[in-house]
């Protein structure tokens, strides 16, 4: 085994989130991989399968999904409530730009992909600070990295008492640097090894060290450093969880896209051979069933005229090829089959539809976003709480102080003018404050207050005290 081995599910699965990947990416990375997605015909030479190529048309379903998904979930800004010294997770969380809404949004775009990411939390290496201030001046600040399960290549486990810690991960990255004229750009790999030491009467501690290549390629490894808490503790666990589809373990499943993926590719299939078809016998052909050698010599020598004065002396018959819906029918039934697992399709006539019907076909995607964006909300609050053990003297902090929650209410709601009505009567009655029924008018959904405050509304407007510009 050397440093660059990986994970034995690493390499069952690697070829899978690449196809996802492509597939996302849309016709351009799809045509560019030639006869990985559309294998060439054995009758083809090379000339006519480019043809072949070049007529077939790949429809950006899974993308359209994938994208459309994630801004589904995230309809709703998260609820997140954290004390004042995280508040810079609001503008950076992972040392890159992203917020921790949009790092969330990574995380799900990277599990609709490859089932999986990685979520890591770090803290830069810096001397000990006298104060908080003094490690902002340092810019010390704990990250969230949430890492694409392609560079996370290995990974192990132990078993402490009954529990099963993570013990190893081995995560690729790749570091730019300026070339020496300042001009060009390099990037050079790097692994990062996260382990979990074992000292001796049942303590463990948290190491990290870098390998890098030196001049002739030989991965070197560098000095092994041990992070610490606010208080210049060591850790007793690896600051780093793996986030899921089905849920947070290091298991892999198929990814959520992965099905619709296979429909996609074989719906690409299909449309070459419609198109090869209708190019190759979609036009009329010149049929000439008495013609004698002697004329077909006339024929080679002179060619013929279709349509003009110029005439033959010879029956000649134009016919065309009957029509063969059966590759057609391929592309259609397969169509059906992606929008019954969830492909978001524009389709003529789909504002017509019923509530049941739009319903019943965005079920089956939003099973599985709710429990992605579960699992998404139980790691990134995990996340935060090491970000506190980094960040914060005191970081055992209590559900309303430290939390994250992705909204599982996929749905807008859509406005209804008898809805609005009956709304409108309930507040008359007095069952509903008037503000229920403004908020409708005005956005198509009710207000979020909890039902305590609600009634104390109704008391409010039935006595008077109800301030109007609150």
């Amino acid at each position: 085994m050397t440093i660059t081995s990986k994970h034995a599910e690493y390499s069952a699965n690697i070829d899978s989130w690449v196809k996802v990947d492509d597939v996302c990416k849309g016709q351009k990375a799809i045509k560019d991989k030639g006869k990985t997605y559309l294998p060439k015909p054995v009758t083809f030479e090379d000339a006519e399968y480019d043809e072949y190529l070049a007529r077939a048309v790949f429809y950006g379903v899974v993308g359209r999904t994938h994208k459309s998904n994630v801004g589904q979930a995230f309809n709703k800004l998260p609820d997140f409530k954290r004390p004042d010294d995280l508040e810079y997770l609001e503008r950076n969380s992972d040392g890159s730009g992203r917020s921790i809404y949009q790092n969330s949004q990574r995380a799900l775009d990277l599990i609709q992909r490859h089932y999986r990411c990685g979520i890591y939390v770090d803290y830069p290496q810096v001397g000990p600070s006298r104060s908080r201030a003094e490690d902002k001046q340092k810019n010390a600040f704990p990250m969230i990295h949430v890492l694409n399960t392609t560079s996370v290549h290995d990974w192990d486990h132990i078993i402490v008492g009954n529990q099963k810690k993570l013990s190893f991960v081995k995560i690729l990255e790749s570091v730019a640097t300026r070339t020496a004229d300042g001009f060009g750009r390099e990037t050079k790999d790097q692994y990062r090894l996260l382990r979990l030491e074992d000292a001796g009467q049942g303590d463990f501690i948290y190491t990290v060290q870098i390998y890098q290549q030196n001049d002739k390629g030989n991965w070197v490894e560098g000095p092994q450093y041990i992070p610490t808490d606010y208080h210049g503790k060591h850790w007793d666990y690896i600051p780093f969880t793996f986030c899921g589809a089905i849920d947070n373990t290091d298991e892999i499943h198929n990814a959520p896209l992965l099905e619709l993926t296979d429909l996609s590719l074989a719906h690409y299939r299909n449309s070459a051979d419609v198109e090869e078809s209708g190019f190759i016998v979609g036009q009329p052909i010149i049929c000439m069933p008495e013609i004698t050698h002697e004329q077909y010599e006339i024929v080679k020598k002179e060619g013929l005229s279709v349509g003009s004065r110029k005439g033959f002396p010879a029956k000649v018959d134009v016919v065309q090829a009957k029509e063969n819906n059966l590759v057609k029918q391929l592309m259609t039934d397969k169509w059906a089959q992606m929008k019954e697992m969830g492909a978001r399709l524009v389709e003529v006539g789909s504002a017509n539809k019923t509530a049941t019907q739009a319903d019943n076909e965005d079920s089956v995607q939003h099973s599985v976003l709710s429990l992605a964006v579960s699992n998404i909300s139980e790691a990134f609050q995990m996340a935060l709480r090491w970000c506190a053990k980094f960040a914060l003297p005191n970081h055992d902090l209590a559900a309303d102080e430290l939390t994250y929650v992705i909204s599982q209410d996929f749905n807008k709601q859509k406005y209804d003018a008898v809805r609005s009505k009956l709304i409108y009567e309930a507040c008359l009655s007095g069952r509903f404050p008037m503000k229920v029924w403004y908020q409708y008018e005005q956005t198509g959904t009710f207000p979020e207050d909890k039902w305590e405050e609600i009634e104390k509304l109704i008391e409010q407007a039935g006595d008077g005290s109800l301030d109007v510009d609150e």
